[in-house]
């Protein structure tokens, strides 16, 4: 009984001292006086003062947040749902400078953090408003990168007759001028580019008498990578095919940094894909079927982003019926057999005077064969032991005819010569 009532008091005890705690936190004020100023058309310098009524002895730390709107009431909504659109600094100072594009407006705003004031919690967020340019230059902008070279292309709905591209860079603190200017294009040359963690682009121009500058932040050069176009080469090496990919440019980035993924399909089936870490592919090869395979690099998502085009589609072998070959020999060997056979009777009747000749008849063999062995008193005494067989003469007619022998008759020459 006793013991229950000693935790009743420990419990009442503790709340008692959790509520006094709740009841003497308060939030820290807001900083005041908000300014900022554009150092150059990237850096965004911010000043502010310290908040009013903040006691000696509390420490405090500031939050300085950039959202890329100029509507501040978008922060709260994209901050709920997870969107990165906001840059983040924590400073001690009262200052902050930050290289940000102003592509959409911006939306800045300044919060106070305790580090030592006992029951104070985060202040407020004091904001302030920057609005975009008052004209967009350009649009449908993209780049690829590839070896120190950073090649962006853009279209522009507006007349700017002095229209600039510029870029900054971090290594040496400054805006570089993009020389290789054309319509719609220029190429940046740098050995810096595949270490810059973002690129921030610069356009400006003088649009209805005005000067306008366009900012934009873009993804680091190492996302944007273009890989040239690979050549693909099918080979049968036995009773296996090898897919060898074969391009120009793989040699700015570490091997691993390169996938192959082939495209193929067989037998007019389904195509599959096969993502290789090695430009080699080897697969089992069936003589019945027809081979397409188109190849494409892809740069690995652990060294950055980007792929080549679609190699052009290599095709080996053909498509075949497995049971052709014996449906071929149930039709082709009968028939040959057939022709084969009528051609035989063919020349059976043709020649069959050769092949069969005429037999005598037998009965004239056997009664010349009893003529021949009748022997006379005479050919007893003979010492011969035998004679020769002698065939009885075959009566042959011939039908022979005799014409008197015709006169001469004299000539003319030979008439007058006897006269003479």
């Amino acid at each position: 009984m006793f013991r229950v009532w000693d935790i009743s008091l420990v419990i009442c005890f503790s709340l008692s001292l959790m509520f006094v705690g709740v009841e003497g936190a308060s939030e820290l004020p807001p900083p005041r006086n908000l300014t900022f100023k554009w150092e150059t058309p990237f850096t965004l310098n911010l000043t502010w003062e310290k908040p009013k009524d903040l006691e000696p002895d509390c420490k405090v730390n500031y939050t300085v947040n950039a959202h890329h709107s100029q509507d501040c009431s978008e922060r709260a909504k994209q901050d709920m749902s997870g969107a990165k659109n906001t840059e983040t600094r924590r400073v001690q100072n009262m200052t902050c400078k930050l290289n940000i594009s102003n592509e959409n407006g911006l939306c800045i705003s300044v919060t106070v953090n305790p580090e030592n004031c006992g029951n104070k919690y985060q202040s407020p967020p004091l904001d302030i408003s920057i609005p975009p340019p008052p004209v967009r230059l350009v649009k449908n902008r993209s780049c690829e990168y590839s070896h120190n070279r950073l090649k962006c292309t853009w279209h522009s709905d507006v007349d700017v007759k002095d229209l600039g591209f510029y870029y900054w860079s971090p290594q040496n603190e400054t805006v570089i001028k993009c020389n290789e200017m054309k319509i719609g294009e220029c190429v940046i040359h740098d050995t810096f580019l595949k270490h810059m963690t973002n690129m921030l682009y610069l356009f400006n121009g003088t649009y209805k008498g005005k000067p306008v500058n366009n900012t934009f932040m873009d993804e680091r050069p190492v996302d944007l990578v273009k890989l040239n176009k690979p050549q693909l080469t099918i080979q049968r090496f036995g009773q296996s095919l090898h897919f060898q990919t074969t391009v120009s440019d793989l040699d700015e980035f570490a091997p691993q940094c390169y996938r192959y993924n082939y495209i193929y399909s067989m037998c007019d089936k389904s195509v599959q894909e096969k993502d290789m870490a090695n430009s080699k592919h080897v697969m089992d090869y069936d003589s019945n079927c027809k081979y397409r395979a188109r190849v494409q690099i892809n740069f690995s998502y652990k060294c950055g982003a980007g792929k080549s085009d679609l190699s052009d589609e290599v095709e080996y072998g053909e498509n075949r019926d497995p049971n052709l070959p014996a449906l071929l020999a149930v039709i082709i060997i009968p028939l040959i057999v057939s022709c084969c056979l009528i051609v035989s009777l063919v020349l059976l009747r043709r020649h069959k005077d050769i092949i069969f000749p005429k037999i005598p008849e037998p009965t004239l063999i056997f009664k010349d064969m009893l003529i021949n062995n009748i022997r006379t008193a005479e050919d007893l005494r003979s010492t011969a032991d035998g004679r020769l067989y002698i065939p009885i003469e075959e009566i042959v007619e011939s039908k022979i005819s005799l014409e008197p022998e015709t006169p001469l008759i004299p000539t003319t020459t030979n008439t007058t010569h006897k006269q003479v």
